[in-house]
């Protein structure tokens, strides 16, 4: 009786294809998520951690990183507190720092203790302490030239339309000088014109860092008045909340900076100044129509606060010039760093009538690394104060968040769609420690 024998089939060539494709999506989809957790991991470690000199604090991130500082930096940063440790520290569990030494100083990071994700940059500095406010202030700013918010058609007397400024200037310029006249404001601009007729005007423009120099030919209008057709804008004032003052009369306020309302762009601060204001009336917010504190500036010099000398994307600064609103020591209260923060109850000061207040809030999100002034998540929870005002309104950036007896930061924005909730800054980034 014969032997049946059983051949062994290959599988087909297409069948092998589709496995190593699938095999193929299923690696990719493995680096993708790999690739995503770790850029999600490196994103939230903090830029730069702070730490007051001679002051133990306590750093809980749970984050798969070990830290490493440098032999000449282990001396000056302690890691649980012991002058003598190696310099290493893991971010997955609470890490006990103090900075023994005033400086700069830098940890180089590996995830998972093995590959090498940047660094991170450890501040020493002096511990200070700061009087919150929340009072409403008018806000004047002269600009540094005069702001071109765009260009326009004009009529000659002709009869036709002119476009003397199209395609030479754009929103976003500031007009420095005519014929090497400098110019502060837009009645002598309109003089220059006059006067010069329909001359080549010579204009010296700043756009962004540089400066530029341009030539423009005015039109005679029906009216017998020469133009440029450009839209102009010489300063700006309105109503805010200051935050801070510290010990050497400076202040902080608003929690963001003040941009042109037609171009959005930072304003470039040449003066200004800060005033008392009145609040007359509190327009509500509800959801799509953030509501606003209305009330008036008084630009008397009787009435002037004090000076603002900077504009940036952090707020207003400058100094206190009035008695009733510098620091006092008995209302001076410490800064809490980002590290010190936690979520939970709060509160935020401000000016809704005639006096400053204090209400509950509860702060829901806080992301260390956030870098568009919105560190801070928080919801509005006093009754009285969501009665008044629904949440949040327009007026009240710049109210201080105090917690656990510090002051952690400011109010900078309002949900559009929830006026109950808003984001606020670090206090730390707001002063620029």
């Amino acid at each position: 009786m014969g032997i049946k024998r059983f051949h062994k089939h290959k599988r087909p060539k297409r069948v092998q294809n589709y496995r190593l494709c699938l095999i193929l999506i299923l690696l990719l989809q493995l680096s993708g998520m790999a690739g995503y957790y770790l850029y999600q991991a490196a994103d939230s470690v903090p830029g730069k951690i702070i730490l007051y000199e001679n002051r133990k604090e306590l750093l809980d991130l749970d984050l798969p990183f070990q830290g490493m500082l440098s032999s000449d930096d282990i001396h000056a940063v302690s890691i649980q507190n012991d002058k003598k440790a190696n310099g290493n520290f893991n971010l997955d569990h609470p890490v006990q720092m103090t900075g023994n030494n005033i400086g700069s100083y830098q940890a180089n990071l590996k995830l998972f203790g093995v590959i090498p994700c940047g660094s991170l940059k450890i501040d020493v500095i002096p511990e200070t302490k700061v009087m919150p406010s929340g009072d409403a202030v008018g806000i004047y700013l002269e600009s540094d030239g005069i702001m071109i918010l765009g260009t326009s058609d004009i009529r000659g007397e002709d009869g036709f339309v002119y476009h003397p400024a199209e395609g030479i200037l754009q929103a976003g310029d500031y007009l420095l000088s005519i014929n090497d006249t400098n110019v502060q404001n837009i009645a002598q601009v309109s003089a220059i014109l006059q006067e010069n007729e329909k001359d080549t005007l010579h204009l010296k423009i700043r756009r962004g860092n540089s400066k530029i120099d341009v030539k423009l030919n005015p039109v005679r209008t029906a009216g017998g008045t020469y133009q440029l057709g450009v839209w102009l804008r010489e300063d700006t004032e309105g109503i805010g909340t200051m935050t801070c003052v510290l010990e050497d009369g400076t202040f902080a306020a608003l929690g963001h900076g003040i941009t042109d309302v037609d171009t959005g762009l930072l304003i470039n601060l040449q003066d200004g100044g800060l005033y008392k204001a009145t609040v007359n009336q509190v327009i509500a917010g509800k959801k799509g129509s953030p509501g606003e504190l209305s009330g008036s500036v008084h630009l008397s010099d009787s009435d002037k606060i004090g000076s603002v000398y900077t504009n940036n994307i952090w707020g207003i600064s400058g100094k206190v010039s009035d008695t009733s609103y510098q620091y006092r020591e008995n209302e001076g209260i410490p800064l809490a760093l980002k590290q010190e923060i936690k979520t939970g109850k709060a509160t935020i000061r401000c000016q809704l009538d005639s006096a400053v207040k204090e209400y509950e809030i509860e702060i829901e999100e806080i992301h260390l690394n956030a870098k568009d002034k919105k560190g801070l998540v928080l919801r509005v929870t006093d009754p009285e104060l969501l009665e008044k005002t629904g949440g949040i309104v327009q007026g009240m950036s710049g109210s201080p968040i105090l917690q656990n007896g510090k002051l952690i930061g400011a109010v900078t924005h309002v949900f559009v769609n929830n006026p109950t909730k808003g984001y606020g800054i670090f206090i730390e980034e707001m002063l620029g420690e």
